[in-house]
């Protein structure tokens, strides 16, 4: 007759509360890995607002400069556009305009290197009208394009024109007709944070 013996003697006991242990163990490993990249992806998430909120600010003020330099009134007035017909890439104008991402951003700023970061913020790239926000230590640039296939004066063949009508009450130079068409141009502002953290913006206005 074989007998069984149904008592398991301490070894096999600890083996079993191991066996617990573990499972526990991975568990609150598990967990703790969750918890983790649900801190992250808020921090991450909140990292993002945060410079959104700021580049918004950048933005603004990064098209009101290029607006001045269109019109010719920038504060700086080596940056002002004074002749639309041809590429000023000095001065970040495109009389042609340029080849563009998927995006539609111009490759000539989406390929711009990031700036270097130092104690206070980002590093001078020198690009034409570059600006530094020491505050929300933000860089901004921005490039400005005629929607033209070729240089030189505008036309219906080589550019998106739009018709300017002049007012009844017009005096002083006016042309002959009551109308004119003028070209299109595209403001698109580039804005670079902390962490390699890019933004843009782009603004479509009535030339002349």
């Amino acid at each position: 007759m074989i007998r069984t013996d149904r008592y398991r003697g301490p070894a096999a006991q600890r083996g079993a509360s191991l066996i617990v242990a573990l499972v526990s163990l991975v568990a609150m490993i598990a967990a703790a890995f969750a918890l983790f990249r649900s801190v992250d992806s808020a921090n991450l998430a909140s990292t993002n607002f945060q410079f959104l909120r700021s580049a918004e600010q950048n933005t603004d003020l990064a098209m009101n400069e290029a607006l001045l330099a269109y019109m010719q009134s920038s504060p700086n007035a080596g940056l002002n556009v004074m002749n639309r017909n041809v590429d000023n890439p000095g001065i970040a104008y495109y009389a042609v305009q340029q080849p563009q991402t998927a995006d539609g951003v111009p490759t000539v700023l989406a390929n711009l290197p990031a700036p270097t970061w130092n104690a206070s913020g980002p590093s001078a790239t020198g690009w034409p009208g570059e600006q530094i926000d020491n505050d929300s230590r933000q860089l901004r640039r921005y490039v400005i394009e005629r929607l033209c296939n070729v240089a030189g004066v505008a036309s219906a063949n080589s550019c998106r024109l739009y018709e300017y009508r002049f007012m009844k009450e017009c005096r002083n130079n006016c042309s002959a007709g009551t109308s004119e068409w003028l070209p299109f141009v595209r403001i698109t502002v580039r804005i670079d944070g902390p962490k390699n953290a890019i933004a843009y913006a782009q603004l479509f206005l009535k030339g002349d």
